[in-house]
C-alpha cells in the first residue's frame, strides 16, 4: 500500500488525473499547473494505469473521471483507497450528481465535482480535501447529513432506491447487453446478474425484460450517459 504525506505548509499540493480522453485529460492537467500551489504528478488513461501510478508516484490528490472504459468507477474507488489509504480521491464526473455523489464518498472518495462546474470550483476541491476536508455541494451534503441524523430523505428518482451493484447491472442493461456479457463484464455469474436484474424490475415496477431494457436505455439518455 502507498502511504501518501500530506502537504506541509506552503509545499505544493501533488494532483493525478485519470481520464479516458486525452483532450480531457492533457487540458486538465495544463490548467492544474498553471494555478498557485498545484504540480502534477502524473496522469492515467486507464485502471491499469491508475494503479501503478498511485502505487509507484503517489499524490497527494487524485482528480478522477467515475467511468473509465475498462474499469467500474465505484469498484475502482473502492480499490484505489484500499491501495493508497491516505491519498484523497476527488470524482470529475459528468455522471448525475443525485445518482453517484453519495454512492462515491461510500466507497472512499472525498469530493464530487460536476465537469459543468467552473474550475474554480475543482480547484477549492482539491484544496479542501488536501487539508482532510469533504468537498461535495450543498444538496449532497444536506442529504449526507439528512440520513447520517436518522432523518429520512426520499431518494431522487427511482434509480436512486437502487444497490450500487443493481445500478451497474441497470447502466449495462440500458446499453442492451445480454446477461453473460454483463457477468463479464462485472465479474459476477450469470445467475448473479439474473438475480439483480429481477430485483431491478421490482424496485422500477417494470413488467418484463423488454420494459426494463427501454427504461435503463431512456434513463442514459437523459442523464447524458447514452
Amino acid at each position: 500500500m502507498a502511504d501518501v504525506p500530506s502537504p506541509a505548509g506552503n509545499a505544493r499540493i501533488l494532483i493525478a488525473i485519470a481520464d479516458d480522453y486525452p483532450v480531457m485529460r492533457e487540458g486538465l492537467a495544463r490548467l492544474v499547473a498553471d494555478e498557485f500551489g498545484f504540480a502534477i504528478s502524473g496522469s492515467a488513461a486507464t485502471a491499469r494505469e491508475l494503479r501503478q501510478l498511485v502505487t509507484r508516484q503517489p499524490p497527494h490528490v487524485l482528480v478522477m473521471d467515475l467511468m473509465l472504459q475498462d474499469a467500474d468507477g465505484l469498484a475502482l474507488i473502492k480499490e484505489i483507497a484500499t491501495l493508497a489509504p491516505a491519498l484523497r480521491i476527488v470524482v470529475f464526473s459528468d455522471q448525475p450528481e443525485d445518482v453517484y455523489a453519495e454512492r462515491c464518498l461510500r466507497a472512499g472518495a472525498h469530493g464530487y465535482v460536476m465537469k459543468r462546474d467552473p474550475v474554480a470550483t475543482l480547484f477549492r476541491a482539491i484544496r479542501d480535501t488536501a487539508g482532510g476536508g469533504i468537498a461535495v455541494s450543498p444538496r449532497v451534503s444536506s442529504a449526507v447529513l439528512g440520513r447520517l441524523m436518522g432523518r429520512t430523505t426520499a431518494p431522487v428518482g427511482v434509480v436512486g432506491t437502487l444497490t450500487d451493484r443493481e445500478l451497474q447491472v441497470f447502466r449495462q442493461v440500458g446499453r442492451a447487453l445480454n446477461t453473460r456479457t454483463i457477468a463479464e463484464k462485472l465479474g459476477v455469474s450469470v445467475k448473479t446478474v439474473e438475480a439483480h436484474r429481477e430485483n431491478i424490475k421490482g424496485k422500477l415496477g417494470l413488467p418484463t425484460h423488454a420494459a426494463l431494457v427501454a427504461y435503463a436505455a431512456q434513463w442514459l439518455r437523459e442523464s447524458g450517459q447514452g
